[in-house]
């Protein structure tokens, strides 16, 4: 438990030994955790960009929506990053953690969005492709000189498309909890952040 989350525990303790913070101290140690939570947001996008790559390598097309999003998404936290580590006062930190939270909301859910929109405009190929992976697994386990399926040769019934559909939506489920379990993380940590900087502002007026 951090500095800030032990004085936030003991606020209303009416103690002789009681450590009091100013204003200034408080603020510092809110700004010093935005900023940290800052540096984790860029380490969890770049490990996202890195497997949405390999995700687009192994399927041999690269996610050139999502890698421009993803670098614009870095260059706008950067920004906000050099606003909080350079701002001076609790107006423009408070500024800074809203913009951020509209940030992380936006790039979560365009990216989620975008998820459930390729799987829906590939859902045919990709079940022709999963389809063709099945067999050759299965063909595998008894030759292994056995050439890869073609997944255009591939005829789905309707209980083919049920079987990946089950598939993708658990997948786009567990994508969800990563991201709510990541994003959803910090947004929360970054509210609580704002809320204490929005108290001291009511102190001080």
């Amino acid at each position: 438990m951090d500095e800030l989350e032990l004085l936030k525990k003991d606020w209303n303790k009416e103690l002789d030994d009681f450590k009091e913070y100013s204003e200034n101290e408080i603020y510092k140690m809110i700004k010093n955790k935005s900023v940290s939570m800052t540096k984790t947001l860029l380490i969890i996008g770049l490990v996202e960009m890195v497997l949405w790559a390999l995700y687009g390598y192994l399927n041999k097309e690269f996610p050139y929506i999502r890698m421009t999003m993803f670098f614009g998404f870095t260059a706008a936290i950067i920004f906000l990053f050099r606003k909080m580590k350079t701002g001076q006062d609790s107006i423009t930190l408070m500024k800074s953690i809203l913009n951020m939270r509209t940030l992380i909301l936006g790039y979560a859910g365009i990216s989620l969005v975008l998820a459930v929109t390729d799987n829906i405009i590939q859902f045919d190929h990709n079940t022709r492709d999963f389809m063709a992976g099945l067999k050759d697994g299965y063909n595998t386990s008894y030759n292994t000189n056995t050439l890869p399926t073609n997944p255009d040769t591939m005829m789905p019934g309707m209980a083919n498309y049920i079987i990946f559909g089950i598939f993708t939506l658990i997948g786009l489920y567990i994508l969800y909890i990563i991201y709510k379990r990541t994003y959803g993380k910090i947004l929360q940590d970054l509210r609580k952040n704002y809320k204490e900087l929005s108290l001291q502002e009511e102190k001080v007026i």
